[in-house]
């Protein structure tokens, strides 16, 4: 018998060796396939829960605008100046301070008119925005009694917000969570088990609590009179700020 024919005889058999020992191994090797009963989806109690706190307004925004119509351009910008510092010298009057005023840049505009296609300048416009910050009701209401009396001055709104608004969103924040929980941990109570790890959390559409800033009041209208601006009617003034959270909470049930 040749080498060759020894070592192929001999290669036979030893492969023979091999597949009998792999169909006869045991079945309890950590390499082996996991069973369909290894596959099955993780039991979970799934809630979802919201929460909601109103609080008092603690600082009011009032948004209004300056706007001068004109035909001299440079005479517009000085007397803009002009009702500039007269708002500012009435906010002063009422203890609103320079730093409470946000103030926008000026904006300028052509006005134009048209006869049979023809376009004409007719004059200019000049505005100032201006975003005035109080820390009470009473004097939100005098702002706006008091710009209201001006007839170059709209007012576009009066908000009422919170000064510590973020602390209090993260104090609704953890008791939504807490309310989830509580209300998973009922539902599992309820069949016999108990919770075991979060699998997931969703807030709400924004990812974060959401805040109502009250009403927005819109300024008074131009043909009311006032004797005085702090006789303003208080009650046309937001009073409360309202925060607001939700959760949908995945917890995992143990049995």
């Amino acid at each position: 018998m040749s080498k060759v024919t020894f070592f192929l005889i001999a290669l036979v058999a030893l492969l023979g060796f091999l597949l009998l020992s792999v169909d006869k191994g045991d079945s309890s090797r950590p390499w082996e396939m996991p069973t369909l009963s290894d596959n099955r989806p993780v039991p979970t109690v799934e809630v979802s829960a919201s929460e909601s706190r109103k609080y008092e307004a603690n600082e009011f925004v009032t948004v209004a605008r300056l706007e001068l119509h004109g035909k001299d351009k440079e005479l517009l910008f000085k007397q803009l100046t002009s009702r500039r510092n007269s708002v500012f010298e009435q906010m002063k009057n009422l203890d609103v301070s320079e730093s409470d005023i946000e103030q926008n840049s000026v904006e300028m505009r052509k006005e134009w008119s048209y006869d049979r296609g023809t376009r004409s300048l007719t004059g200019y416009v000049v505005c100032q925005s201006f975003a005035i910050k109080t820390s009470s009701r009473s004097t939100a209401a005098a702002v706006i009694a008091s710009l209201s009396a001006e007839m170059d001055v709209e007012i576009n709104h009066t908000s009422a917000a919170l000064k510590n608004q973020d602390s209090l969103k993260n104090e609704a924040i953890h008791a939504v969570g807490k309310k989830a929980l509580d209300k998973a941990a009922s539902y599992a109570e309820s069949v016999g088990g108990k919770l075991g790890r979060v699998i997931s959390v969703g807030g709400d559409d924004y990812g974060d609590a959401s805040v109502v800033y009250g009403r927005s009041v819109l300024g008074a209208l131009k043909a009311v009179s006032y004797n005085d601006a702090m006789g303003a009617d208080v009650s046309a003034v937001a009073d409360s700020v309202e925060i607001s959270a939700s959760v949908r909470l995945v917890v995992e049930l143990l049995q």
